[in-house]
């Protein structure tokens, strides 16, 4: 299992784009740059998640295992966060809490 630090860019009011690094020295070394992600949370996005039935949270749990598929597939294995995930879930919190109003 990798240990991976997630640094969300700039926040948009649809989109974010989150730089994945990993470590290749150890945790204790300086993370490497491995990809970027883009989390998209517009309107369009989630009225897609709402038809099929997902309320707020059940939507959250989707961008938070959409997250780790992405980065899974990418990397060829499984991955822990070290710093990172619960800020960029916050930043989709942020941005779709008013859809569910």
């Amino acid at each position: 299992m990798k240990d991976i630090l997630l640094k969300p860019g700039t926040p948009y009011f649809n989109y974010v784009e989150v730089e994945v690094c990993d470590y290749p020295g150890g945790t204790g070394a300086e993370p490497r740059k491995r990809m970027t992600i883009t989390v998209d949370y517009g309107e369009f996005d989630v009225n897609q998640l709402k038809k099929q039935g997902m309320d707020f949270t059940q939507v959250m749990d989707y961008y938070r295992d959409w997250i780790y598929n992405q980065v899974k597939y990418r990397l060829l294995d499984d991955w822990q966060a070290t710093a990172g995930l619960d800020e960029t879930l916050a930043i989709v919190e942020e941005h779709i809490k008013g859809f569910f109003e």
